[in-house]
């Protein structure tokens, strides 16, 4: 066993959309997700762990707070499953940090924490088995885990393995724009898993899934980022008209002016695509010389973008 453990994680947004997903938290269908930065590398999650063997149990803080109990369940899980598999009773600190995150910061401090913690006890655990234990506190953390553009493969349900599609290289063209909204409250993620379930409509989603699956894979092979990202958009536009029919309402007045705005720009012939998870945000994606010609636009419609790009998996930057 090390003495302490660093790990660096990006955060997430959807490609293909988790509608739902099992008790376990194992997503029930395939499901894409891109991790992402800003154009200096800055935003992301750090997560520390540390061994104190002459001490017991365990705290945790973000951004310098206790977690609160609301939260602790999910990380406890994680962290009684390395106690178990290393055989250590003394106690543990861990420190996580977000810096300059708008979404996705769960996703990213899960798989730097499992990243960590594997590091710290050196349980060599595999990428897969990583990605399997992290999920036990975000379904979709395996999207900051391996990067890039990637794919959750669930086969049959809970059967499930994480493969990249597409490196942080591979989409060095593609750009992420993230309008951010002032909203009080969203909601969770059980919330939403109900209202798509329930919907008339759902099994026409499910068999929809493989559809935007192929379409997007192929659109990589070819750099037709059109079409990767038209099938992204349509995949995304779906479940959030299926909850609103439901009345939860995940885009607000202010978000669906941007969302309009974003087809507007599209249809003036610069390439500009929305995408959206269940928070307060939406990223517009865009790529090569026309990324420069829809930030202005953005600017022009009064919004106030922020600039990603594409990030790489999770990571040790410290090690001792």
């Amino acid at each position: 066993m090390k003495k302490r453990s660093v790990a660096v994680s990006y955060p997430t947004i959807p490609v293909i959309y988790v509608s739902s997903a099992r008790p376990d938290r194992i997503p029930v269908h395939n499901t894409m997700g891109m991790s992402v930065t800003d154009m200096k590398g800055e935003t992301r999650t750090e997560t520390s762990v540390e061994l104190l063997p002459k001490e017991k149990g365990f705290r945790f803080f973000i951004n310098g707070k206790e977690m609160d109990n609301e939260r602790i369940g999910s990380a406890e899980k994680i962290i009684n499953f390395f106690r178990k598999k290393a055989n250590y009773d003394g106690g543990i600190k861990i420190e996580s940090a977000n810096y300059k995150i708008y979404s996705g910061s769960s996703d990213a401090g899960f798989a730097a924490l499992a990243v960590a913690m594997n590091d710290v006890f050196e349980t060599n655990l595999s990428m897969d088995e990583i990605a399997e234990i992290s999920m036990m506190g975000s379904e979709s953390s395996i999207r900051s885990l391996y990067g890039g553009l990637n794919e959750i493969v669930v086969e049959p349900p809970p059967k499930m393995y994480g493969v990249q599609l597409a490196s942080e290289e591979d989409m060095k063209d593609v750009r992420i724009f993230a309008l951010t909204f002032d909203y009080p409250s969203r909601f969770t993620a059980q919330e939403i898993f109900h209202a798509a379930r329930s919907h008339p409509f759902y099994k026409h989603r499910l068999e929809m899934i493989h559809e935007w699956e192929a379409r997007i894979k192929l659109g990589l092979h070819r750099k037709d980022w059109d079409m990767v990202f038209d099938s992204a958009e349509e995949n995304i536009r779906n479940v959030n008209y299926m909850l609103e029919d439901k009345g939860v309402r995940t885009r607000r007045k202010e978000m669906m002016m941007a969302v309009i705005d974003v087809e507007e720009i599209r249809k003036s012939g610069i390439p500009a695509y929305w995408v959206a998870g269940g928070g307060n945000v939406i990223s517009v994606v865009s790529w090569g010389e026309h990324a420069e010609k829809v930030k202005k636009k953005l600017i022009e419609n009064e919004w106030k973008p922020i600039e990603y790009k594409i990030a790489s998996g999770t990571r040790i930057v410290k090690s001792e």
